[in-house]
């Protein structure tokens, strides 16, 4: 088999894993071992198809699968008594669902975990708040400076 056909073969089993968990995600309850496995099957797509240089149809519906799966993380965790019991510590939660959150810039993990110990799972969740209400969040001060600081530079580059 050359590369190139095992290549082929590679990505085609990896979105089928993908789709598959993805469709479960859609017709049954999230359970945290789902969310791992969408995660984790996400991932590995991920690196196949960016291995090359992939077309913007693909990166687009590489973000929005990853923003499905972070959305549906965030809607399990949110639905959790404060005190359940997870499989997942909160770095390892962090390291898993956060990526997107740590994409931006001076957002690491200890900041990420602040805003998911806060329901705040995406950037998106992060930009829809109103400014003013920020300090409501009780950040530590130097993640809310960041925090502060992206929040205003993304509400100066958008558009009212």
């Amino acid at each position: 088999m050359t590369d190139t056909a095992r290549y082929s073969e590679d990505a085609l089993e990896a979105v089928h894993r993908l789709h598959e968990t993805a469709e479960k995600l859609i017709h049954a309850p999230a359970s945290e071992a789902l969310l791992i496995s969408a995660m984790t099957h996400y991932i590995s797509v991920r690196h196949i198809l960016t291995a090359d240089a992939p077309s913007g149809a693909t990166l687009g519906a590489l973000a929005r699968t990853e923003q499905f799966i972070v959305a549906s993380a965030d809607a399990y965790y949110r639905q959790l008594p404060d005190d359940a019991e997870t499989s997942l510590k909160h770095a390892e939660r962090t390291a898993l669902f956060g990526n997107r959150l740590m994409a931006l810039d001076g957002i690491g993990p200890a900041t990420t975990n602040q805003l998911f110990e806060r329901g705040i799972f995406t950037p998106e969740q992060l930009f829809a708040i109103p400014a003013h209400t920020l300090e409501t969040l009780d950040l530590p001060a130097a993640s809310l400076a960041r925090v502060t600081s992206l929040h205003n530079a993304h509400q100066a580059k958008t558009p009212d």
